[in-house]
């Protein structure tokens, strides 16, 4: 084994949470790219989700210096890690992250302060000189122009799923800790499903309009029914556009869809004509994305 000390990442994954990503990132890892050291069951990278969803942002838009600090951190981390390399001052920073987690904290986030723990003492990766490295977690759409503009070689795959279906989901952290970024937040009187839908629009549309004004051919949106539906359409175009080797055939057994139609189960009468138009056309331009090949 050889240690990868400098390289960018290869891929990003990123979507509203529960919109799916576990299938791509599973896919991905199948096909030999490294996702990370400390993930969860979704295959979250933890280290991303200490270092970015932190409590003060949840309150405030974070400064992009901020961001790109975060970035550099988290990259280091993956790659030739912390233990020997941090500043003072970062060091202050991971330790009042660490102070905000469960179990001395109360800041729910998905990561604890084993977590934080285990990225202040990361050492070197052990991966093949060769080996792609890349992350997949939800919340990676929000810090997208930071992102892309400081790893310029890295591709992102965000996930779309529909949209009515995720306005009933129980999945809700980020509509009610990301909305302040898109401009609106949840008034008391505003139902939590009219909530999620604003906020699906919002987030997908805002990624949606990134990725394709500033990524080119680094950025890819994906429907999460239409990959369920006919993985093997979509398998070589995910194939092509991270440039794995045509021999990688698509990794068997890791769809298995659930919920999809959920949104039929309930009453839509609540959610305004203009809304519903909003959410279609996002929909329909994630599926005409991907026809333009």
């Amino acid at each position: 084994m050889t240690v990868l000390i400098c390289a960018e990442p290869l891929v990003a994954i990123g979507g509203l949470g529960g919109s799916g990503t576990r299938v791509f990132a599973a896919t991905l890892q199948a096909a030999g790219i490294a996702l990370g050291r400390r993930l969860n069951k979704p295959l979250d990278n933890l280290w991303f989700t200490v270092l970015f969803k932190r409590a003060a942002w949840s309150r405030t838009a974070p400064n992009p210096n901020e961001v790109v600090a975060a970035a550099d951190l988290f990259m280091r981390a993956m790659t030739s890690g912390l233990r020997d390399s941090l500043t003072p001052d970062e060091r202050t920073l991971l330790q009042q992250l660490r102070a905000d987690l469960p179990p001395l904290g109360t800041w729910r986030c998905g990561a604890t302060g084993q977590d934080a723990d285990s990225l202040i003492d990361s050492g070197p990766a052990n991966l093949m000189a060769d080996q792609l490295w890349g992350w997949k977690e939800p919340n990676t759409h929000i810090f997208l122009p930071q992102l892309a503009a400081r790893f310029p070689h890295m591709r992102y795959i965000h996930v779309v799923r529909d949209g009515l279906d995720m306005a009933f989901s129980a999945n809700t952290w980020q509509a009610r800790h990301w909305s302040h970024i898109y401009g609106f937040t949840q008034g008391p009187d505003t139902p939590l499903p009219l909530h999620q839908l604003r906020y699906w629009i919002a987030a997908n549309r805002a990624a949606l309009d990134y990725g394709l004004a500033h990524m080119g051919d680094r950025f890819i949106a994906i429907s999460y029914e239409e990959y369920c539906r006919k993985p093997e359409w979509y398998w070589p175009r995910l194939r092509r556009f991270l440039g794995l080797p045509p021999t990688i055939s698509l990794p068997q057994d890791l769809l298995r869809p659930t919920t999809i139609g959920r949104s039929r189960d309930h009453d839509l009468s609540l959610f305004p004509a203009e809304l519903l138009t909003l959410a279609g056309a996002v929909q329909a331009d994630v599926v005409a994305f991907n026809r333009l090949e």
